[in-house]
């Protein structure tokens, strides 16, 4: 995971989505998802924001964060 080392400071870690149309579900699970196998949602959160993303790419993250999130509820 290439985000993780970038988690660690203190700062909050900008993802800067200015410019992207279309964010697919595979990219929203695989690069931003799958961080909560490592941390909560509440500690992502509090470690990232999300800037300049569309409404399209906001409802495809949020979708894999909770498919993310009930896939782990049931293992």
């Amino acid at each position: 995971m290439e985000l993780m080392p970038l988690l660690s400071d203190d700062e909050k870690l900008v993802l800067d989505f200015h410019g992207v149309n279309v964010v697919s579900n595979s990219f929203a699970d695989e690069c931003l998802a799958k961080l909560l196998l490592t941390m909560s949602l509440e500690e992502l959160k509090q470690k990232t924001t999300f800037v300049g993303l569309t409404d399209f790419a906001r409802k495809n993250i949020a979708v894999a964060f909770r498919r993310r999130l009930a896939s782990e509820a049931i293992s």
